[in-house]
């Protein structure tokens, strides 16, 4: 499965892990896709970064685990 087709099949809205080949780490919704990148914005829409699709390693959703405390 392509990259593309991975970061195509998550539902609108879904928060992602973006992993690049320089070791960063980028969170936010997909909100377009062109040839050979992506726009990414954060979940409270103050900024959006523009990513090629060669410089990313991997992509998940983002899964917020609560924390119990003692």
């Amino acid at each position: 499965m392509s990259l593309r087709t991975q970061l195509e099949s998550f539902p609108p809205h879904t928060q992602l892990l973006l992993f690049t080949t320089l070791g960063h780490v980028y969170v936010g919704m997909l909100t377009d896709i062109q040839d050979d990148s992506i726009q990414v914005t954060r979940s409270d829409g103050s900024a959006t970064i523009a990513l090629n699709l060669n410089d990313i390693s991997g992509v998940r959703p983002l899964i917020e685990e609560r924390e119990d405390r003692a």
